[in-house]
């Protein structure tokens, strides 16, 4: 498998993706692509690990309106994963993509949002969980790219209380799990392990009969 990323401003959760991850893993991502300029030390590091890295200015796009920005964009990630034989492209940037790419890569983009789907889509998903009344849980989901705003079909979901957010509003406290969501991901994708069924992502060997209940509490 090849893989490429979409990534936004300075993207810590791919940084610490690659600080822990497999030399197999690393070797197999081929492209990081920006829409935003990143720091030296990261694109040093990219290129110890061979990994190419192209920026796309979103500032600099033509068009006049987000829409035609993010189209742009999109055509723009589209030829670079192409060009690259890109299998599947994971986004953690912060515009929405759409137009061609949707088509050519369906099921083949997959999006880590800092929210449990459907509740809370678009931008600033914590803050929104955060000063919700009535939110006992809040975690993470990936999901395959469709036209919607984190609408596409859900692959799988982190959950923790909302509780150890708000004792720290340290947001690495949720972010942070989706490091070892990436893990689990290129384990499913490298064995060919998803499905579609029935309009839902089933993943091949994995177990669906646990439930957990919070907060944990023995007698």
């Amino acid at each position: 498998m090849k893989y490429g990323f979409y990534i936004s401003g300075k993207s810590s959760r791919l940084l610490k993706f690659l600080q822990q991850a497999t030399i197999d893993d690393i070797s197999s991502i081929k492209i990081v692509i920006s829409d935003y300029k990143i720091n030296e030390s990261f694109k040093d590091l990219l290129t110890d690990y061979q990994i190419d890295c192209v920026v796309l200015n979103y500032l600099e796009l033509d068009g006049s309106s987000n829409k035609e920005k993010n189209l742009i964009l999109s055509d723009k990630i589209q030829k670079i994963l192409m060009d690259y034989k890109i299998d599947y492209c994971f986004s953690l940037g912060s515009h929405l993509l759409g137009g061609e790419l949707l088509e050519n890569y369906k099921n083949r983009l997959i999006n880590l949002h800092p929210a449990i789907l459907p509740m809370f889509p678009g931008l600033k998903a914590v803050d929104q969980a955060a000063e919700k009344d009535n939110i006992f849980v809040v975690g993470n989901t990936a999901h395959f790219i469709d036209e919607g705003m984190d609408t596409g079909m859900i692959i799988m979901q982190s959950v923790i209380p909302l509780k150890l957010f708000l004792d720290t509003k340290d947001y690495d406290v949720i972010l942070d799990m989706q490091v070892e969501m990436l893990n689990r991901l290129f384990k499913i994708l490298n064995r060919d392990a998803l499905r579609i069924e029935n309009g839902r992502v089933v993943i091949n060997g994995a177990d669906y009969s646990k439930g957990y209940i919070f907060p944990d509490y023995n007698i």
